[in-house]
């Protein structure tokens, strides 16, 4: 992969050149991406109907927002003119799980594993998401506790920081071509990137969509209806839906039952089925980078992490972690 930069020297030093910004957006993409084995494993551990309103919808609606997430730091990337060619198919995009702290020196020391739906899960998932400002909804009396604050700088300032380093290295307000080249579009997950506006935009999105607003546990004005990562995990954590009280909010609605999960343990080299999900999943990563290199069809694409869903499934109803490792 190209140089990427770690979010504090991002934050620190700002962004003031356009491979400065290539390579905090590569960090980006990465970052975003690494955030998805762990919850499709949490999701897949559950022993529920996948209805909507159950947890492993909820759960499932947050890894396709990650996906939407990758994608569109994807489309950001490649307004800056620059190409994917090597920067998706590839050993590097993911770490191995464990993993102590996230791609970019993001959350240092905390321990991202691939795990069942639990306590230890839901606080590293509220720990990932844990809004920049702190929560705008308090855990109820006598909740166990929640996740501390990240150690800074944390994932908004880093996203503030790649924002603002838009505006500085192209402060026309125009790219280096218009339209930008390998743009992906699809529904309302993935939005092209032409101008600065659209850059600006998108990564406020992406934040709003994972920590809420400064006031509100929803994303905001890009879906007022729906509650930001943060919270969809804290619900589930504390059991109770969050209700509109007063001039605030509380986790004081319907009871959330949590459902029964497999048990699985930690990769097992040689685990029946391991082979095929490994197969898979290098295999999407290689059409993933078709989408923003050869202009594939993206929706083919996000169609076939059924096939994805389905051996990883199989692997933790037989008790073995899925490896998301490109062969």
């Amino acid at each position: 992969m190209s140089p990427r930069r770690t979010i504090r020297e991002t934050v620190k030093n700002g962004i003031n050149s356009i491979p400065e910004l290539q390579a905090s957006l590569l960090t980006a993409i990465q970052l975003e991406f690494s955030t998805i084995p762990p919850y499709l494993c949490a999701q897949w551990s559950v022993n529920d109907s996948g209805a909507p309103g159950s947890v492993s919808y909820s759960i499932g609606n947050v890894a396709i927002q990650e996906m939407g997430h990758f994608g569109q730091v994807c489309n950001l990337y490649t307004a800056t003119g620059a190409s994917l060619k090597g920067e998706i198919a590839t050993p590097d995009l993911v770490p191995v799980y464990p993993t102590v702290g996230l791609p970019g020196g993001v959350h240092p020391g905390l321990v991202v594993a691939l795990a069942p739906l639990g306590d230890q899960a839901l606080r590293t998932f509220m720990a990932i998401e844990y809004p920049e400002k702190g929560p705008v909804v308090p855990p109820p009396p006598d909740a166990p506790p929640p996740p501390p604050p990240p150690a800074e700088p944390t994932i908004g300032q880093f996203y503030d920081a790649i924002s603002t380093g838009f505006e500085t290295v192209f402060p026309t307000g125009s790219l280096p071509q218009y339209p930008a080249p390998n743009q992906v579009s699809y529904a309302d997950l993935l939005s092209a990137v032409n101008t600065v506006a659209d850059a600006v935009n998108a990564i406020s999105e992406i934040t709003a969509q994972g920590e809420g607003t400064s006031a509100s546990p929803d994303e905001g004005t890009f879906d007022p209806d729906t509650l930001a990562h943060y919270y969809t995990f804290a619900e589930i954590y504390y059991g109770r839906t969050i209700v509109e009280v007063g001039s605030g909010f509380e986790y004081s609605g319907a009871i959330i039952q949590r459902p029964a999960v497999y048990d699985f343990s930690p990769h097992q080299p040689g685990a029946p089925g391991q082979d095929e999900f490994i197969d898979t999943f290098t295999q999407l990563l290689r059409n993933l980078e078709a989408c923003w290199t050869d202009g594939s069809d993206i929706g083919e694409q996000l169609a076939a992490m059924n096939s994805l869903q389905s051996a990883g499934t199989v692997l933790i109803k037989n008790g073995f972690a899925p490896q998301f490792t490109f062969a």
